[in-house]
């Protein structure tokens, strides 16, 4: 599943790269980050791309490309008889479209934003216990909703980043609901744009 939706995002970023430069209006946002307060263990990380369409000199829309690695917290809800694997990676992946509002014009930019969107959720193994066999516990991906703010200063921008994401349930092939997976996070993100003009978004 991952690769065929990177494979996506990177498309997605030639084609809008190529554009950007022949329309200031349009830009281009990567942005690397850390994932606050998830303690999974694993190495937490977050990367989002984002074409963006200038609408007036305090707002702008956009359409984001997102990867959260190790942000999903797992309850089981039968522990007796399965075990769900939660040391190995696991990964959410979104697609939201954005509106960011501008609270001045000057260099320093402070801004707020909001999103909803859809967040693919990765599969996740779990094991009876006393079995070496693996099963493959599927979660039904969500609608989930992106609230952010941060300062924008050039072309480079400090954001912190809020996805709300509903709980949803782990179900063996059986159809057995065995737990629960919440995958909402917190993330610390700096961006870096392409394409645009200066004071351009």
């Amino acid at each position: 599943m991952l690769k065929k939706e990177l494979v996506l995002i990177t498309l997605v970023f030639c084609l809008f790269n190529l554009n950007a430069q022949e329309k200031s209006n349009i830009t281009f946002r990567i942005e690397p980050g850390v994932l606050l307060f998830s303690k999974s263990g694993n190495l937490e990380l977050l990367l989002n791309v984002e074409p963006k369409i200038k609408i007036s000199e305090n707002m702008v829309i956009g359409l984001r490309f997102g990867v959260a690695l190790n942000s999903q917290k797992f309850e089981n809800k039968d522990s007796t008889q399965f075990n769900i694997d939660d040391q190995s990676d696991n990964a959410v992946i979104s697609f939201v479209p954005t509106f960011d509002y501008y609270l001045n014009e000057n260099n320093f930019r402070p801004y707020i934003g909001l999103g909803l969107g859809y967040y693919l959720l990765s599969y996740i193994d779990v094991s009876p216990i006393g079995s070496a066999d693996a099963l493959e516990g599927s979660v039904n991906n969500q609608i989930g909703f992106l609230l952010r703010g941060g300062i924008e200063f050039g072309k480079t921008r400090l954001g912190l980043e809020y996805n709300l994401i509903p709980k949803a349930g782990i179900e063996l092939p059986s159809g057995q609901i065995i737990g629960t997976v919440n995958s909402g996070y917190l993330g610390l993100s700096i961006g870096f744009t392409i394409g645009g003009m200066k004071n351009q978004n």
